[in-house]
């Protein structure tokens, strides 16, 4: 493959137009990289897996509503879509929450399984649907406005990655990895199986997706210490690139690179046209390792790190544009959007992260300097990063508590 050949489009999943069968356009407000203003309706937000969105927040955020459920925890970052929030907890129960309020719309109870993925939530086909996996392999498709149960997939091994919503010439596909080492391609209506490709260990991310000029393509980075590209047609694998040691987070997607950290330490931009690495930077602090995934945006990935800090690395060359300690390890993915203020509400917007730590810090960095915009000690511990839609974040917490911040009026 040559150079003319660079990525053009990313498939608009989180986008989908309801009842379509073809590939559709993104909305006013939104594209391919990066989910629509009123919604995050996959794990990284959107297919490319950027974590980014579009909405303009406004600072300093307001504390809007906390629910607190007992005897649970969260280890997933919700979803948002239609003015719900949808996140599992990890004793089993799927909870469907009002965004404007908090609360409960409808719950869905497993007997022995918990939700430690997010879901991912489509309105392709007739109805729309959540779909999310639980630690025992089970994949559900939940009526997003019901709860109902509408078909179940299973494969052999925990499902610790969000799924991933294509939307294709012959409907809509769901993909999604387990830790039995497969990644399992689904028809979106009725779960049934359309091809599944293994590798060596486990499949700990969520499958990002990019459109080249030879097909869409599935980028996963395993615990075997390769990326992997798929063909999304049939599952075919098109190549694999060797990393220095196994991962779990989710490669984010921008131009013709792919970008995310190891458990060895190294952060990677790998070339997706060539199928090699492009650049790799060494952790800044011994035994540091990198269990985030990356937020990309105005030329830089941004990811937390387990040394208690959150770096920004430049997309060309890999340098290192700042880093700032926080108070706990970042195993949270950042999510960025535009703000405003504080201040100034008459400034340009300008890109914020959204980070959270495990010592129950709630950080909106200013991308371009590093300097925090706004902090908030929310208490408790964060393992998954925040959802950002209609001018509120949605943050779950380790110990039971779904959060809600406002832009402030």
């Amino acid at each position: 493959m040559n150079r003319s050949m660079l990525l053009v489009a990313l498939l608009v999943a989180a986008c989908p137009v309801r009842g379509s069968t073809k590939t559709e356009p993104a909305p006013a407000g939104a594209d391919f990289a990066a989910a629509p203003a009123d919604a995050w309706p996959l794990a990284r937000g959107c297919p490319a897996g950027t974590g980014r969105s579009v909405a303009v927040l406004r600072l300093p955020l307001a504390e809007g509503w906390t629910r607190r459920f007992e005897k649970t925890s969260f280890g997933a970052a919700p979803i948002v879509a239609a003015g719900t929030v949808y996140v599992g907890d990890l004793d089993g129960t799927f909870h469907a929450l009002a965004a404007d309020s908090g609360a409960t719309r409808w719950t869905f109870r497993t007997e022995a399984a918990g939700f430690p993925a997010s879901a991912a939530w489509t309105d392709i086909g007739p109805r729309p649907l959540v779909i999310v996996g639980d630690d025992t392999g089970v994949v559900r498709a939940l009526d997003a406005a019901t709860g109902e149960l509408v078909w179940e997939y299973e494969t052999e091994g925990e499902i610790s990655g969000g799924p991933t919503v294509l939307r294709t010439a012959a409907g809509g596909r769901v993909v999604v990895g387990s830790q039995d080492a497969s990644l399992s391609c689904l028809d979106v209506a009725a779960g049934r199986l359309i091809w599944k490709h293994s590798i060596a260990d486990q499949i700990r991310c969520s499958p990002t997706v990019a459109r080249t000029a030879d097909g869409d393509r599935i980028f996963i980075a395993g615990c075997d210490g390769k990326l992997h590209v798929v063909a999304a047609a049939d599952g075919a694998e098109i190549g694999a690139v060797p990393i220095d040691g196994p991962t779990g987070a989710t490669p984010a997607v921008a131009a013709d690179r792919v970008f995310f950290g190891t458990e060895g330490g190294g952060f990677f931009a790998i070339d997706v046209l060539e199928r090699k690495v492009a650049w790799r930077k060494q952790a800044g602090a011994a035994g540091q390792s990198y269990r985030s995934s990356a937020a990309i945006v105005d030329g830089l990935a941004i990811v937390g790190s387990r040394a208690k800090a959150v770096e920004a690395f430049a997309l060309a060359d890999g340098e290192r544009k700042w880093r700032l300690p926080t108070r706990g390890r970042v195993d949270a993915s950042p999510a960025v959007a535009l703000a405003t203020g504080p201040g100034d509400a008459a400034a340009a917007p300008r890109h914020v992260a959204l980070v959270v730590d495990a010592a129950g810090t709630i950080l909106a960095i200013d991308v371009t300097t590093g300097e925090p915009a706004w902090r908030f000690d929310a208490g408790g511990r964060f393992a998954a990063g925040p959802a950002i839609a209609a001018g509120r974040v949605f943050i779950a917490s380790e110990d039971g508590t779904v959060l809600c911040f406002h832009s402030a009026e």
